[in-house]
C-alpha cells in the first residue's frame, strides 16, 4: 500500500514537468504580480477553504532505534470572513484538521483552530487586538518528542502612535496552555503575561531604527513542581528595507531572566530576533530568520533551554505557475542542568538538523498543490534522544 502512494506523488511529479511547459505558452507574469493578494479586502466577504494531505513519515515516534512509518492523511476544512470598515478590518478563521494514521490508530486526532483579528486605524493612532485558540494533539516544540494533546490561547492588543518620524507603540499579550491527555504534563500549565514599548524613529527614508522594552511574568498552575520566572528584555535594532532588495526586522540586546526558586540556574544572555528577505528577482528570493533566546523546558529539572536557530527558504519560480524551494534548519539547544541518561552524567546538548526541497504548482488563483521531501536529525551528546525522520508530504489547497 505504501508503494503505491509512493508511486503516485511520483507520477505526480512527473506530470507537473511535463505540463508546466504548455501553461508557460499562454501566460508570462510570475507569482509575485499575478497572484498578489489584496491587502485588505474593498467589501465583506465569507472565503471557504479546504486542504487534503497526504504524508508517509518512517519515524512516527521519533525513536532513536526500531522506527514505525505510517502514512497520514489530513482533511483541514476552513472558512474566514473579512469585515472591512472605513480604514478598519475584522478577520476572523476556524478550521478543523481531521488527521487519520493509517496503521497507528491511537494518533488519530482531530485539532481545532480559531483565530480573530481587528485592526483599527484612527488617523495617527492603531490598534490591533487578536486572539488564536489551537486544541491540539501534536508535539509542543522541537524538544518533544510525544504527541500531547493541549489547549494554546494566545491574546493581545497592541497600540501606536505614528507622528512624523517618531512612532511608539505598547503591547499586552496573554499565552496560556493547558495539557489534556497526559497527567504528567500537567505540571507544565502556565499562563505568561507579556508587556513591551517601543520605540522607533525613521531615520533613514525607508528603514526605521527601534528601542524596545519587553517585560514578561510566567507563572504556572503549579509553582512547587516548576518555577515562575520573570524576565526583563532590553532590545535595540532596525525595521525596513535595509537595501533596495532586501528588506528585514532584526532586534538584538540582552535578557535578564530571573527565576523564583532559588536553586535554578536564572538566564542572562543577549538575544537575537531577525527575519530577513532578499529578492534577488522577480523569479528568485531568499528568506532567512536567525534568533537566540530561552524557552521553557519539559526535560527533567530544566527550567529553561538555550536556542540558536538558523532557518532559511530559497524559492525559484521555474515558470509563472510552478515554484521550487530549497528549506533548511539548524539549531542548537543547550540546557543548564547536569542529567544523567544510561549512567552518564553531563548538561544535555543537541544539535537539530532539517534540509528540505519542494514544488508548488498554481493550478488557480484559487488552487495550490504543493509537494515536499523533508529530512530532519537531531543529533545529541545523549545517544537515547538522537533520531532521524524522513517525510514526504503531497497536498493540495483551495481557497474560494
Amino acid at each position: 500500500m505504501k508503494n503505491v502512494y509512493l508511486i503516485v506523488i511520483f507520477v505526480f511529479v512527473a506530470c507537473l514537468i511535463y505540463i508546466q511547459p504548455l501553461y508557460a505558452l499562454y501566460e508570462t507574469k510570475y507569482i509575485y504580480e499575478y497572484y498578489e493578494t489584496e491587502p485588505k479586502p474593498e467589501k465583506a466577504k465569507i472565503s471557504p477553504w479546504g486542504e487534503i494531505k497526504l504524508q508517509y513519515d518512517d519515524n512516527i515516534f521519533l525513536d532513536p532505534s526500531n522506527e514505525k512509518s505510517d502514512i497520514i492523511l489530513t482533511l483541514t476544512p476552513g472558512i474566514t470572513a473579512y469585515l472591512p470598515f472605513s480604514d478598519n478590518l475584522l478577520t476572523l478563521d476556524y478550521h478543523v484538521d481531521f488527521v487519520r494514521f493509517m496503521d497507528n490508530s491511537s494518533q488519530n486526532t482531530t485539532n481545532h483552530n480559531a483565530f480573530g483579528n481587528l485592526q483599527l486605524n484612527w488617523r495617527d493612532v492603531t490598534f490591533n487586538i487578536y486572539d488564536n485558540f489551537i486544541r491540539t494533539f501534536d508535539r509542543p516544540s522541537t524538544e518533544d518528542v510525544s504527541r500531547v494533546k493541549r489547549d494554546d490561547n494566545r491574546a493581545g492588543i497592541t497600540a501606536g502612535v505614528q507622528k512624523d518620524r517618531l512612532g511608539i507603540q505598547i503591547g499586552y499579550e496573554n499565552f496560556t496552555r493547558d495539557y489534556k491527555s497526559d497527567s504528567v504534563y500537567d505540571q507544565y500549565d502556565r499562563t505568561d503575561h507579556r508587556y513591551s514599548f517601543m520605540v522607533t524613529h525613521q531615520t533613514f527614508p525607508k528603514t526605521k531604527l527601534l528601542l524596545e522594552y519587553d517585560f514578561n511574568q510566567t507563572r504556572y498552575d503549579n509553582n512547587i513542581a516548576r518555577s515562575d520566572s520573570d524576565y526583563h528584555q532590553i532590545l535595540v535594532g532596525a525595521i525596513g528595507n535595509l537595501t533596495p532588495k532586501t528588506t528585514a526586522t532584526i532586534k538584538t540586546g540582552y535578557q535578564f531572566r530571573n527565576y523564583e526558586q532559588a536553586s535554578l540556574p536564572d538566564f542572562n544572555s543577549w538575544v537575537l530576533y531577525s527575519d530577513i528577505v532578499h529578492t534577488f528577482s522577480h523569479k528568485n528570493a531568499l528568506k532567512l530568520s536567525l534568533s537566540k533566546t530561552a524557552y521553557e523546558s519539559t526535560y527533567g529539572l530544566n527550567n529553561y533551554y538555550d536556542v540558536t536557530s538558523a532557518s532559511g527558504t530559497f524559492d525559484h519560480f521555474f515558470t509563472y505557475k510552478l515554484l521550487g524551494f530549497i528549506t533548511g534548519l539548524y539549531q542548537i539547544h543547550l540546557y543548564p542542568i547536569e542529567t544523567t541518561e544510561s549512567g552518564v552524567t553531563k548538561k544535555r546538548k543537541d544539535e537539530y538538523y532539517s534540509l528540505g526541497v519542494g514544488l508548488k504548482y498554481y493550478f488557480r488563483k484559487w488552487l495550490t498543490s504543493t509537494l515536499q521531501l523533508e529530512h530532519i536529525i537531531r543529533d545529541s551528546n545523549f545517544s537515547t534522544f538522537d533520531y532521524t525522520q524522513n517525510l514526504v508530504t503531497l497536498s493540495a489547497k483551495a481557497v474560494f
